[in-house]
């Protein structure tokens, strides 16, 4: 049986490839996780935890803008997570180019959804820092993927230790499931709404080759880091029967995300070296639109109906200061950009919005005939917000042009009518302005109903 000891020092090796390269302001933020779970009402403890150091509750005070509703240095009054571990993964989306992953395992399964919302609440403390968070909650045992991105590179915040043996569970060790030497099962990884192709090629060949029972669960491979670990198998396998197509959209799509990734930005400068990728992007973020786009078709090509957007949630990078919306043979698109046409207006200015090409400072100018109200670019951004919180849908306020459909991260136009009565979270896109119509009465009708009074 492993010693409470020799797992501690395996959860600070497995922290010290990541935690070190984060931004200050990220690793405060990534501790702040057990305080703000037992901040406030309700207050959700965790096992064997203070609610908070001295320490956290000043840092707890800064970023709520507020006095932290917790008492320093006092166990918490309910406990209900067993233990509670971070998974720091490459992010096209957030602020530090990480996203924050959280494994809560529960005592008891009847608090899932108090933890949930408890979570939710974390989650836009960090989303507004610009982090995005998601997370698993359950009472385990977890899916074989899950286990295994948790022993390779999961931190252990607080609670009990992760083991996968059964036999091994103790006071400070919980089962979190079992791993096998060739991973079977594709379910049960936490992913957030993120969406990029170079993720999506990743989790499609990882999914290929767990189907073809060819995906082993490594931990460790000397001199390699744990977050690229997964892959390597993978990329010999299509080197040993020289699939050039393969072999390039999987060096091209690890280039894309973990290039920015703080804890593999040095290696991965190193590998495009030893793969002579020169013409890749030494960095992906300084990409337009349209070089994006066509790095994306060629990795993920577009399904039918698909709006070509290169991820999601937008990139910031992709604002432009202006756009004009113009029509052009029957359809609408901007001057500057050809990248997207459509027959309505409104899913032209919608795609801009979905794209990034629309910010906070971006000027919106239309012709005067489709009457697209004076505050279409707030309009637009309230769309997106509105994705971001669990929206699935955005519809015109004219029920005849469609729907555009939020699928996995992806976006469709939907041409069929009154996609408001159908199933779904919708959020309506009221762009343009009512045509008002007035009603005259001549001079007849006038005297007529002047003698009637």
């Amino acid at each position: 049986m492993q010693s409470a000891q020799a797992l501690i020092q395996r959860n600070i090796q497995r922290a010290r490839y990541s935690m070190p390269f984060f931004d200050p302001g990220l690793r405060d933020l990534i501790t702040l996780i057990p305080p703000l779970l037992s901040e406030g009402y309700p207050s959700i403890g965790i096992y064997g935890r203070p609610g908070c150091t001295a320490r956290e509750y000043g840092l707890l005070a800064g970023y709520l803008d507020r006095r932290p509703a917790i008492v320093a240095d006092r166990l918490p009054d309910r406990v209900l997570i067993e233990s509670l571990i971070v998974l720091p993964v490459p992010s096209l989306a957030g602020r530090y180019s990480t996203s924050i992953e959280v494994v809560c395992l529960l005592r008891d399964e009847n608090h899932t959804e108090e933890v949930r919302a408890k979570i939710a609440s974390v989650a836009r403390v960090f989303e507004k820092n610009g982090t995005p968070l998601a997370a698993h909650v359950s009472t385990g045992p977890l899916g074989q993927l899950l286990v295994y991105d948790i022993m390779r590179t999961g931190i252990v915040l607080a609670g009990k230790h992760p083991v996968t043996d059964k036999k091994a569970a103790s006071d400070t060790c919980i089962h979190i499931g079992d791993l096998p030497g060739i991973i079977t099962e594709t379910h049960d990884s936490v992913r957030s709404c993120e969406w990029n192709p170079f993720l999506h090629y990743l989790d499609s060949q990882t999914a290929e080759f767990i189907g073809e029972k060819d995906y082993p669960s490594v931990l460790s491979v000397p001199s390699a880091n744990p977050f690229i670990v997964p892959y390597l198998h993978m990329l010999h396998h299509h080197e040993e029967r020289m699939d050039k197509e393969r072999i390039e959209k999987m060096r091209m799509s690890l280039l894309g995300l973990f290039s920015s990734f703080p804890p593999t930005r040095e290696l991965m400068r190193d590998l495009r070296n030893t793969w002579k990728m020169d013409s890749a992007p030494k960095d992906f973020r300084e990409l337009d639109l349209t070089g994006a786009l066509r790095l994306r078709k060629w990795i993920v090509p577009l399904k039918r109906d698909e709006l070509p957007v290169f991820s999601w949630p937008p990139p910031v990078t992709f604002a432009l200061d202006r756009l004009v919306l113009r029509q052009e043979r029957r359809n609408w698109g901007f001057a500057q950009t050809r990248e997207f046409r459509h027959a309505h207006a409104w899913v032209v200015l919608t795609w801009a919005a979905l794209a990034g090409l629309v910010g906070r400072s971006t000027r919106i100018s239309a012709p005067r005939e489709l009457r697209v109200k004076p505050g279409s670019r707030k309009i637009l951004l309230e769309g997106i917000e509105a994705l971001l919180l669990g929206k699935d849908s955005l519809i015109p306020d004219d029920h005849f042009q469609g729907a555009i459909r939020l699928k996995r991260g992806r976006c469709f136009f939907s041409p069929g009518a009154f996609a408001l009565l159908e199933q779904g979270d919708k959020h309506c896109m009221d762009l343009f302005e009512a045509v008002k119509k007035k009603a005259l009465l001549d001079d007849i009708d006038l005297g007529r109903h002047g003698k009637k009074g």
